[in-house]
């Protein structure tokens, strides 16, 4: 059970973000809680890619070195789900599933869902052969066939950019009628990408690997691999309950270059500000967060 009455940081999420954050501010000597309910966005991944000197390792395992890593500098783990916040003065109160603890700053990290097609067996793939970020996984599925669900404008930008791995790709828009300006639509007939509009009832394959998509007219569409945009929310209303401001066409939350929030002392990283969500770009965040909220916390006398 967290010990300190009131913390310099409380840390919600402990993926990537929040624990690069949590070890940077430990390595400062900061009193930091670290609130953990458990289910990353990538919960489903085999592997991260692209994780300098990390590449291929297991989530799970990039977690457990992690949170390893903040234990040993200090840092508290609490596995919990945190359900709201509140300012009270200067200190921000934090409610949680395991109670209600206190800190001067807080950091975000939560992240955000990705809402997966309502497929059958869709889950079943997820991670093995069904992805929805290809500047993570598109290097795995070069040469293959590639199904891309989805129907609106960044579906056309998801196939146009897997055609650096693969020029066999074709569009399920899963019965929704396309929503395509007539310019993406000539862009994806002068690179031959085919788009199936019949809802897919079935995915065929096994041990996670998907090997064709059954659409409702019984037709079998054979792929190697399938990619998915059907949009992407925030796991949670903490931001927007807390005052924060958010973008309304997008999950991000409104950060300056230090990732403060428009709420002074909150701050949030990871996928819910703009820029690439990767576990590497999310990291870096934490660490930008960490270095910011150091500075902000020290006494004007130790400030040039």
């Amino acid at each position: 059970m967290p010990s300190q009455s009131t913390y310099d940081v409380i840390i919600i999420g402990g993926g990537p973000a929040g624990l690069t954050c949590a070890i940077f501010l430990g390595r400062y000597q900061r009193n930091v809680l670290l609130i953990d309910g458990g289910k990353p966005r990538n919960y489903a991944a085999r592997a991260v890619h692209g994780f300098l000197g990390m590449h291929g390792i297991a989530p799970q395992e990039l977690r457990a070195r992690g949170r390893a890593e903040a234990e040993e500098a200090g840092v508290e783990l609490c596995e919990c789900t945190a359900e709201r916040v509140e300012r009270v003065g200067d200190i921000f109160e934090v409610h949680t599933s395991a109670g209600r603890f206190c800190a001067r700053r807080v950091v975000l990290a939560y992240g955000v869902r990705d809402k997966l097609p309502d497929i059958p067996r869709v889950e079943e793939f997820f991670g093995a052969s069904v992805f929805h970020c290809p500047d993570c996984d598109g290097y795995e599925v070069r040469g293959k066939r590639v199904g891309v669900i989805g129907w609106g404008k960044r579906v056309v930008g998801l196939s146009l950019k897997l055609l650096q791995w693969s020029d066999e790709l074709t569009i399920f828009t899963h019965g929704h009628e396309r929503d395509f300006s007539k310019e993406e639509t000539s862009k994806l007939l002068a690179e031959q990408i085919n788009v199936k509009e019949e809802r897919v009832i079935e995915l065929l394959g096994d041990d996670g690997i998907v090997r064709a998509a059954v659409l409702a007219t019984g037709e079998r569409v054979d792929v190697d691999a399938l990619f998915f945009s059907c949009g992407v929310e925030r796991s949670c209303l903490l931001a927007e309950n807390l005052g924060c401001e958010v973008e309304t066409e997008t999950p991000n939350i409104v950060v300056d270059e230090t990732r403060q929030t428009t709420l002074e002392g909150v701050y949030a990283v990871g996928d819910l500000v703009p820029g690439a969500q990767l576990a590497i770009t999310s990291a870096a965040d934490g660490a930008i967060a960490a270095i910011a909220i150091n500075k902000s916390l020290l006494p004007p006398s130790r400030r040039v």
